[in-house]
C-alpha cells in the first residue's frame, strides 16, 4: 500500500523542524482526529484505503465537519 503524498503529515512536520523553517507550520493542515478514525473504519469495512483529503472532503459534504475544519472547503475535487 503506497501512502499518498497528502498523508505524509508527520514527515512534513519533521522536515519543517529539521530545516528550521517554522513558517511552514503556518501553511500545514492537519485533519481532525475524526478523519483518521473514520478512514480507518472505512478501510476495515471496505478494504479500500482512501487518502485523508478524500475522507475529510466526504465528511464535510455529509455535514460531519465544518468548513473551518477542512482544507480548501470550496474547492471541488476531480472525483466529485
Amino acid at each position: 500500500m503506497k501512502t499518498p503524498q497528502s498523508d505524509m503529515i508527520l514527515e512534513e512536520v519533521y522536515e519543517a523542524l529539521i530545516s528550521d523553517k517554522i513558517h511552514n507550520f503556518d501553511h500545514m493542515h492537519i485533519p481532525r482526529s475524526d478523519v483518521f478514525y473514520a478512514r480507518n473504519a472505512y478501510y476495515n469495512y471496505s478494504g479500500d484505503w482512501v487518502d485523508l483529503d478524500r475522507m475529510e472532503r466526504c465528511m464535510y459534504l455529509e455535514g460531519m465537519l465544518k468548513a473551518s475544519d477542512v482544507k480548501d472547503p470550496k474547492r471541488k475535487r476531480d472525483w466529485e
